[in-house]
């Protein structure tokens, strides 16, 4: 047997107002509930606690000794309260996020600044690179993000992947380019220009290379670089054109490109998510998935 927090609360309550009555009224219950949690601890500890007076109730030398602790105790329990509460008001704990860089530094920001401004106390922790899922633990991971036919590390079965954003894939040109604003720019065109070209592996290359080897066209003036910004600034200068996603001109002003249209393409930018069934799932990743989903 041991002293409950009940116990140990309605003696404070006592204390504190004086009389049994007003400590029932105080905690919301009755007085034969207080006397019976009373009359318990007095039985454990083994000697009154308390006496009964004409004004009310006095604490014996053993029932004020316990006060100090009791009013520790309480605190403790406050402060765990607390902590529940803002778990449950989600104003603290944490989400791990995964992405590729291109996702993580285009995609993600407008999502993650207004999460943070509904949730500030949560502390977000995000990885990103070309190997962005290497020496990660897929069971410390909320949510991955990755792009259409990238790799992806092995997940749980209790992980499922599912299409987060398409984006039509548009060529890139500078401001004066000949195929500037263009809405139907045929395969062929193509051919007369340079095309800067992402690195082989990327995803986004995957998808014009198919494109291209579906209607038979081969670039005939290839220049190789490493990512998405090395893109944007070699046809910012007039090197030549590219091809990156609508979404990523309209991001980019400081560019100052241009985009044409290809006519009858195929060509769209997938950007996919892998999280846990809905079952385990944390608060913080079901309210950060509301709100990337609702655009």
């Amino acid at each position: 047997m041991m002293a409950d927090d009940e116990q140990l609360l309605s003696l404070l309550a006592v204390a504190e107002h004086g009389s049994i009555s007003a400590a029932a009224e105080y905690l919301h219950r009755g007085q034969s509930a207080i006397s019976e949690r009373l009359r318990k601890l007095t039985e454990y500890v083994g000697e009154p606690l308390y006496s009964r007076e004409i004004n009310g109730v006095k604490l014996t030398r053993a029932g004020a000794i316990l006060i100090p602790d009791i009013e520790r105790l309480r605190r403790v329990m406050r402060d765990i309260d607390s902590v529940i509460a803002r778990r449950q008001r989600l104003m603290e704990g944490e989400l791990n996020i995964v992405s590729t860089s291109l996702i993580a530094n285009y995609f993600l920001p407008p999502y993650l600044t207004r999460f943070r401004q509904q949730y500030p106390g949560i502390d977000l922790y995000i990885k990103s690179g070309e190997c962005y899922w290497k020496d990660v633990a897929a069971g410390d991971v909320d949510v991955f993000f990755y792009e259409g036919d990238g790799d992806l590390p092995e997940l749980p079965d209790y992980f499922e992947s599912t299409l987060w954003q398409d984006n039509e894939i548009v060529i890139a040109t500078p401001l004066h380019h000949p195929l500037a604003g263009r809405k139907a720019v045929s395969f062929e065109e193509l051919q007369s220009y340079p095309i800067i070209w992402r690195e082989p592996g990327s995803a986004i290359r995957g998808t014009i290379e198919k494109e291209f080897a579906r209607c038979d066209i081969v670039s005939k003036h290839l220049i190789e670089v490493a990512d998405i910004e090395s893109v944007g600034a070699m046809i910012n200068a007039g090197v030549g054109i590219g091809f990156m996603s609508r979404r990523m001109v309209e991001q980019r002003s400081d560019w100052q490109i241009s985009t044409a249209t290809l006519e009858n393409h195929q060509m769209v930018r997938l950007n996919f998510m892998a999280v846990p069934q809905p079952d385990r799932c944390s608060k913080m990743l079901e309210k950060f998935l509301e709100l990337i989903q609702e655009a």
